[in-house]
C-alpha cells in the first residue's frame, strides 16, 4: 500500500538531465518528481537511457545539462545570487549520502564479513564507533532475513543473500532515497523472491524508491507510478493500472506487447 500523498515533500526533483558519451546523447531532457514515501518503477529498452538516468540522480554520471534536488538541495552545484557553481566531489560526495543504491551486482567485499560489508559505511564515512555500527549491521541483517549470516563472507552466501546484504548496507546510511539498478537480473529465477520480498517490506516501511526493473510482480504489487524511458526521454508516466490497461502512446504499447 502506498505511503505517499499528494502534499508530502518533494525527495527528488529532476529538470531536463541531459547526458551524451561522445557522439550519442543518451539522456534527452528528462523530468521526474517523487514524493516522499512513493515507489516509482523504471522500464524501458535496452540502451534507452535508464541506468544511466538513475545514475544522475546520485551523480555517478555527472549531467551535460539539467538539474537534480535531493529533498531541495541541488545535487553537485551550488546556486547563489543567480549563478551556478559546480561542486568538488569531495562535497559531492557528502550530497551522495542522502541516497543508497543497490546495483546489479552485488560489489560487496569479498575479505569482509557480512556484517562488516553493512557496517563499513557508518564507520568509515560517518564516524559511527565500530561496535556500534556492527550492532546495527546485525539488526538490517535481521531485518533482510539474514540474522544468522553476519559471520558469513559472500563468497558463502548465494546471489540472492549477497543482493540482500547489498541492500542492508545501502540502509546502513539512512538514506532519504534507495535507488535500485536490476536489482534481480542477475540473479537466479528462484533467488528473485527473497530480494523482492525484502523491497515489498521496505515499500511498506515507507521508503522512497526507484527502481529500474522489469520485475512486473514488484510494478503491480508495490510501484505508484511506472516510467517508461525510450530514446532518451520519458515516454509514459502512470499509476500501474492506467500504464498496463490503457497506455497513453503507441510507443508504451508497443514495448508492453514485446515484454508482457
Amino acid at each position: 500500500m502506498s505511503t505517499a500523498t499528494p502534499s508530502a515533500p518533494v525527495v527528488v526533483e529532476a529538470r531536463g538531465i541531459r547526458k551524451s558519451f561522445g557522439d550519442v546523447e543518451v539522456l534527452k531532457g528528462i523530468d521526474l518528481t517523487v514524493r516522499r514515501g512513493e515507489a516509482v518503477l523504471v522500464l524501458g529498452p535496452s540502451g534507452g537511457g535508464k541506468s544511466t538516468f538513475l545514475r544522475t540522480l546520485n551523480h555517478l554520471e555527472r549531467p551535460d545539462a539539467g538539474t537534480v534536488s535531493i529533498c531541495g538541495e541541488p545535487l553537485g552545484h551550488l546556486e547563489r545570487a543567480g549563478r551556478t557553481t559546480a561542486l568538488r566531489e569531495r562535497r559531492i560526495a557528502v550530497q551522495r549520502r542522502r541516497t543508497g543504491m543497490v546495483f546489479q551486482q552485488f560489489n560487496l567485499f569479498p575479505n569482509m564479513t557480512a556484517a562488516d560489508n553493512v557496517a563499513a559505511g557508518p564507520v568509515h564515512v560517518n564516524g559511527v564507533p565500530r561496535a556500534k555500527a556492527r550492532a546495527d549491521a546485525r539488526e538490517l541483517l535481521a531485518m533482510v532475513g539474514l540474522a544468522d549470516k553476519a559471520g558469513s563472507y559472500p563468497s558463502e552466501l548465494s546471489g540472492g543473500q549477497q543482493q540482500r546484504v547489498a541492500i542492508a548496507r545501502a540502509l546502513a546510511m539512512s538514506p532519504d532515497l534507495l535507488l535500485f539498478d536490476e536489482p534481480t537480473s542477475a540473479l537466479d529465477p528462484e533467488m528473485v523472491r527473497e530480494v523482492l520480498d525484502v523491497m515489498l517490506r521496505l515499500r511498506e516501511e515507507g521508503m522512497t524508491m526507484i527502481v529500474v526493473s522489469h520485475e512486473m510482480g514488484f510494478a503491480r504489487a508495490a510501484a505508484d507510478r511506472v516510467v517508461l524511458i525510450s530514446d532518451g526521454v520519458v515516454v509514459e508516466d502512470q499509476p500501474p493500472e492506467s500504464f498496463f490497461s490503457a497506455p497513453q502512446h503507441e510507443r508504451t504499447r508497443q514495448f508492453l506487447g514485446r515484454i508482457l
